[in-house]
This record gives structure tokens, sequence and C-alpha cells, in this order.
């Protein structure tokens, strides 16, 4: 059906509400869908859902990122692949990014403008002061390092993850504490990125980072993820059955790799 803008807002929000409802589709990816494949609407629209083993996450009211999105930290996700305080794009949502490209400033803008107005934020919040914050208490008893996953850790993640590399090393990846994959109802988008890593983004807004999938084994990964998830989501339950989460993220990739 033909979009209808909506007068009680601003052109620019509604030349967004064109682009994400219509144009974009991001509800494609974005919401649930029924048992017979088809999306959910209603209180369900834009309120999650998976894609080749990827959880999309909420463009709604609710989100899993402890620091919230606002417009302009959507409009530089949207516009580079990555967001100084949630990370950068990975999975699916990075041939998206790179085909955003395309747009101009405006639309980008605009789009960043109608999902900001979806979420809920609580008024006053700093958000740069949230985000230093949330990674000084997540740092301040990271050693010595007593367990397997802390080994890993440390190993493996820590030169570009903490945040002494922030401004030390070209792109040096984001803060754990500030990234949605670690603050998220299921693991699998944290698993899916240690096993198979991130392509660079074409904008230059960050480098790779290599995956583990033939590096570590299962019972690593499982180790690894459940310590960064204690250690840099420390408001957040701990996830329950990791193993079994990783051997199926691990044939799924193996199967997508493989192709029909």
């Amino acid at each position: 059906q033909p979009f209808v803008p909506d007068p009680a807002h601003s052109a620019e929000w509604n030349r967004g509400a064109y682009l994400v409802e219509g144009l974009g589709h991001c509800s494609a990816c974005h919401s649930p869908r029924n048992a017979l494949g088809a999306e959910k609407r209603g209180a369900a629209h834009l309120a999650g859902g998976f894609v080749d083993g990827w959880q999309a996450p909420a463009l709604g009211k609710v989100s899993d990122a402890p620091v919230p999105w606002t417009e302009d930290a959507l409009y530089a996700y949207l516009r580079t692949g990555r967001s100084a305080e949630h990370g950068a794009a990975a999975g699916p949502m990075a041939p998206v990014v790179a085909s955003l490209a395309e747009l101009p400033d405006a639309d980008i803008r605009a789009m960043s403008v109608y999902l900001s107005a979806r979420r809920e934020t609580a008024p006053g919040i700093d958000g740069t002061a949230l985000a230093e914050k949330l990674v000084a208490e997540s740092e301040a008893d990271i050693r010595p390092a007593r367990s397997v996953g802390a080994r890993l850790y440390d190993g493996a993640c820590a030169v570009c993850h903490r945040s002494e590399a922030q401004g030390a090393l070209f792109n040096a990846g984001t803060p754990l504490a500030l990234t949605s994959a670690l603050h998220a109802e299921q693991p699998d988008n944290l698993i899916q990125v240690v096993l198979s890593g991130v392509e660079p983004a074409k904008s230059g807004a960050h480098s790779a980072m290599p995956g583990f999938a033939d590096t570590f084994t299962d019972r690593q990964i499982a180790e690894l993820v459940r310590y960064v998830r204690s250690q840099f989501a420390r408001s957040r339950p701990a996830w329950q059955d990791v193993e079994t989460a990783v051997a199926s993220v691990r044939r799924s990739t193996t199967r997508l790799a493989r192709g029909p």
C-alpha cells in the first residue's frame, strides 16, 4: 500500500519512516516471524528477529544496548558501520550498511530521526559519561586472569578491546562493556563474531577482527563467552547452556559457508 505521511511529524521524520518501513524494509530482519514465515505485526513490529543465525536487535522501545541509542549514534552507525558507544556492524548488517553508502547524508539522517523517535530514553542521560562509567567498572578488577576464559580473553581480545587501545591503536575494537552482543538475551551474536570475525568497513570506520573458528575449540569459546559476559555485562544474568549454543552456531556458520 502507498506510504501516507503522518502530519503529526516533521517532513524529515516522514522521510525516515518511508525509507525504514518502505524502501529499506528493515522489518524483514528486525521483526519476528510466525510459524508460516510471515512477519508479525502490531507490538511485535521491529521487536527483533533472527536471520542467517544472527539476532537482529529490536529497533523499537526495547533494546539490549547498555548505552541508549541516540539520533547521532544511529547516524554514525548507518553512515559508517560503527558507533563509538555501540560497536561495529557485523553479519547480515554489514552489507546493509555498505549498500546505504549510496544514499545521501540527508536520507541517513532522516532514518536516524525516525528510528530514534521510536525509542524511549530516560531524560537527562549523558551517554558519554555512562559509557565511560561502564568501561571503568568492567575493567576495575580485570586482573589477575584467574579463569580459562579470562586467560583466553587476555591472549586473544584484550590488546584491541581494552580501553587503553582507544586512540593508541588504529581502529581499535569497541570496549566490550558497550557492545549489545554481550548484553543480549542470547549469546548467538557474540559467538558468531568470535567464530567468524568481522570484515573491515568500506568506510574505514573500523578494521577487521579475525575469527577464531579454527583456533579455539567449542569448549574454549564457551569459556571465553561466559567470562566476557560476566566481566563486561555485569547487570545481565549469566547465559545458560553456552556449549550447546556454540555448537549450534558453529554448525550454522559451516552450513552457510558451504552453501546449499
